[in-house]
């Protein structure tokens, strides 16, 4: 069945995008049935194993509707050959892709699933019960498949710190940052109302996330419910990815204004900025801090008493779900790649907000190269004057750093 095909057999208020708002969206407060949509590209090694997952469920499914956007292999054979929807299309992104399916879904609302993830056998009923509590969307708990590689072992690590404290202290302020899109869950009447999933920016997740927020809509995270993914096998492939999260962040960020939304909102975000730049900025000036001042002393100095009471905290709530042994095990990964992606998220960041070069493709669903908008003159003419500036200051402190007439007189 093809994109123009399920367009054309619409039916308006059933699966169609509607014009219902948010008064009646709101009264639609206890939903019953669920369908799942996979949007997949090029996912023949993983999409049945995600399927077989969906039909594992404690929760009925009403239907299971795997997009195949723009493929080359046997994604879609394979998804019609265990008697799901199959919708093929080439809708240009994931949010396009996934907006393929909503005119076809007739259920009370829709869980949005990577193609190479699974779900924990209970998640969708526990994702249910959350939007019956008057939630409009969910997300569950995140950890890799595996822990056999360096990178899944880093990002076991940083998911269990987010599951175990960053995401439930986000709940206490009422504002998630994301609702991951490895795993979501939506009522469909408030889905309908905001027009589906957005894609005018490089991450639809972080921006129907703020775009509920911005309407009045709760969300909230459902930890005990579980998507397990497949990680990132190469250091160009964590970074391109941590670079779309990084970019759409900040794209989301400007987009809804969030951090002057509420002091909820100003809480979140500007937690998720000091540790991403303040954090990735202290991250890189460490080396050469403890080349100067030996290790010892270095980190006895070097703002530790907040980085000690962070690392240890976060390493207490990792253990707790994965057990001291795979925590131990995660972290030497886990504090490598820290050191190396901070000052990188700091810059993408600096890029995005300061330069103004914002991401729009990253080498993912189509193949294609990342693409940046290039600088305004007015933005380029700044940036110089500010570099020269930066410049020309950081030389008369190191002359003056240098300079016999500093050194204290033994």
């Amino acid at each position: 069945m093809g994109a123009a095909e399920i367009r054309q057999n619409m039916i308006p208020g059933a699966g169609g995008m509607t014009s219902e708002g948010p008064s009646e969206a709101r009264r639609s407060r206890f939903p019953d049935t669920v369908s799942v949509v996979i949007p997949a590209h090029n996912e023949e090694a993983s999409i049945a194993t995600t399927i077989r997952s969906c039909r594992a469920q404690s929760y009925p499914i009403d239907q299971i509707i795997v997009v195949a956007d723009n493929c080359s292999d046997r994604t879609a054979d394979i998804a019609r050959e265990l008697g799901v929807v199959v919708i093929e299309g080439k809708g240009g992104s994931k949010a396009s892709a996934q907006n393929m399916a909503l005119p076809v879904i007739t259920s009370d609302a829709v869980v949005a699933l990577d193609a190479d993830a699974t779900l924990s056998t209970r998640a969708v009923e526990q994702m249910m019960d959350t939007l019956r509590r008057g939630y409009a969307g969910t997300c569950p708990s995140a950890l890799p498949r595996d822990t056999d590689t360096f990178y899944s072992r880093y990002r076991t690590l940083y998911h269990a710190i987010a599951n175990g404290w960053v995401r439930p202290l986000q709940d206490v302020f009422g504002r998630q940052l994301v609702l991951s899109g490895m795993a979501n869950c939506h009522r469909m009447d408030v889905l309908r109302e905001v027009g589906g999933f957005p894609d005018d920016n490089i991450t639809e997740d972080f921006n129907l996330t703020w775009t509920l927020h911005r309407r009045g809509y709760r969300v909230e995270f459902t930890p005990e419910a579980f998507v397990y993914t497949q990680e990132p096998t190469s250091l160009a492939e964590l970074l391109s990815q941590m670079h779309r999260w990084t970019a759409g962040f900040a794209q989301t960020m400007v987009k809804h204004r969030a951090p002057m939304m509420d002091s909820g909102s100003f809480i979140v975000v500007a937690s998720q900025v000091v540790d991403s730049l303040v954090g990735g900025l202290a991250t890189c000036t460490l080396a050469p801090y403890l080349a100067r001042h030996g290790v010892v002393r270095g980190l006895r100095s070097w703002w530790s008493p907040l980085w000690v009471v962070i690392a240890v905290a976060s390493v207490a709530v990792a253990a707790r779900q994965l057990g001291w042994r795979t925590t131990v095990k995660c972290l030497p990964s886990w504090l490598a790649l820290q050191y190396l992606t901070g000052p990188l998220t700091a810059w993408w960041l600096f890029r995005e907000w300061v330069l103004g070069r914002r991401l729009t493709t990253w080498t993912g669903r189509h193949g294609r190269r990342p693409a940046l908008t290039p600088m305004t003159p007015r933005r380029k003419a700044v940036a110089g004057a500010s570099a020269l500036a930066c410049a020309l200051l950081g030389a008369r402190a190191w002359r003056r750093s240098v300079s016999p007439a500093t050194r204290p007189l033994r």
